[in-house]
């Protein structure tokens, strides 16, 4: 048995047998089994143990991040690290790194064929014929996409993946991105605009930023009541950045035509929420990162994170920040070494 330990929180894999295959050299793979909501000694007590942790869902708090006294990094499976302390992580100069390009493919495709459905109104014909009808008319107007104009906020490397599909689509490209000038979108297809000014502009508004401080809530009854009443939002980023109620407001107030939800402030969305099934709400249950081949990148690039902190080799510029200020749009690898602080 190895002197080594990797800790995984939690996964939804068949099997660890990724990570396990590609560190059974230099660690062993275990997992925090039970309910360590109830059991938190036990999990913290596994949690001491660990040279590095694999995460996904599970809440690193202050408290836990406290039990890791021998961790040399933290690395997540997936974008976002709002579910990790990284401040308390980097008052103990422990590395948080995650994967930002593994899925920029699947959500930038799904962001749009949300969209997509919903413009060339997909949910009520399918719905109309399902009852028996044979109605043109229950999804009018439907406009060109030539015509259209799609509002990317957060032009990170998703963001930049939908803008350059949208293009390739014939639609016009805004964008808004606090951390960006016109020098940083120079070539692209996005033209750089401020946030209330994309609202009033794009027939379609979809979020890639991050959830933090200031992006909690951005999507309120303000911003949805500055949108076209023909324009769809689509949200496949983080829940908590869309205020539900105002949303769900601004739908039956005909201020905005529709939205695409992959992600919810409560996941899964409770029984009573209006926007679980709305006639003009098309949802998913946060699956715009996946594909198979996502899935095992994600995996394998986890573990060649932990491989390399654990062999004591400097972690490769692609894998490190640029400032964590920046990367709250722009993606990144890197949080929360002692000169990079949370975003």
């Amino acid at each position: 048995m190895s002197e080594h330990t990797v800790v995984v929180t939690d996964h939804d894999f068949a099997d660890l047998s990724i990570e396990r295959d590609g560190l059974e050299d230099i660690a062993e793979v275990v997992e925090l089994t039970g309910d360590v909501g109830e059991e938190v000694e036990d999990a913290h007590e596994t949690l001491a143990r660990a040279d590095a942790v694999i995460n996904l869902r599970y809440d690193l708090d202050q408290e836990a991040i406290d039990a890791l006294t021998g961790c040399r990094v933290i690395s997540r499976y997936g974008i976002g690290v709002d579910n990790i302390d990284v401040e308390a992580a980097a008052e103990r100069e422990i590395p948080v790194t995650n994967v930002p390009d593994y899925c920029l493919e699947e959500v930038s495709v799904h962001a749009l064929t949300l969209y997509l459905a919903l413009a060339r109104g997909l949910k009520s014909y399918d719905a109309d014929v399902a009852a028996g009808g044979w109605d043109r008319g229950v999804a009018t107007p439907i406009h060109r996409l030539s015509t259209r104009t799609v509002g990317v906020v957060g032009y990170g490397a998703i963001g930049r993946a939908v803008g350059e599909r949208a293009d390739a689509l014939g639609m016009d490209v805004v964008a808004s991105d606090p951390f960006l000038t016109e020098d940083d979108v120079a070539g692209d297809p996005a033209t750089l605009v401020a946030f209330e000014e994309l609202l009033a502009e794009a027939d379609f508004v979809t979020v890639h930023s991050p959830l933090v401080p200031e992006t909690r809530g951005m999507f309120d009854a303000d911003a949805f009541a500055r949108m076209n009443e023909d324009a769809y939002f689509v949200n496949v980023a983080r829940g908590p950045i869309v205020d539900g109620e105002a949303l769900a407001d601004a739908l039956d107030a005909g201020e905005i035509a529709g939205a695409g939800l992959d992600v919810f402030p409560e996941e899964p969305p409770a029984a009573d929420d209006p926007l679980r099934d709305h006639p003009k709400v098309l949802t998913t249950p946060h699956v715009a990162w996946y594909s198979e081949e996502a899935n095992d990148q994600r995996r394998r690039t986890v573990t060649e994170i932990v491989r390399t902190v654990r062999r004591r080799r400097p972690l490769e510029r692609r894998q490190r920040l640029r400032t964590a200020r920046r990367s709250a749009f722009r993606g990144s690898t890197l949080r929360g070494s002692g000169e990079q602080k949370r975003r």
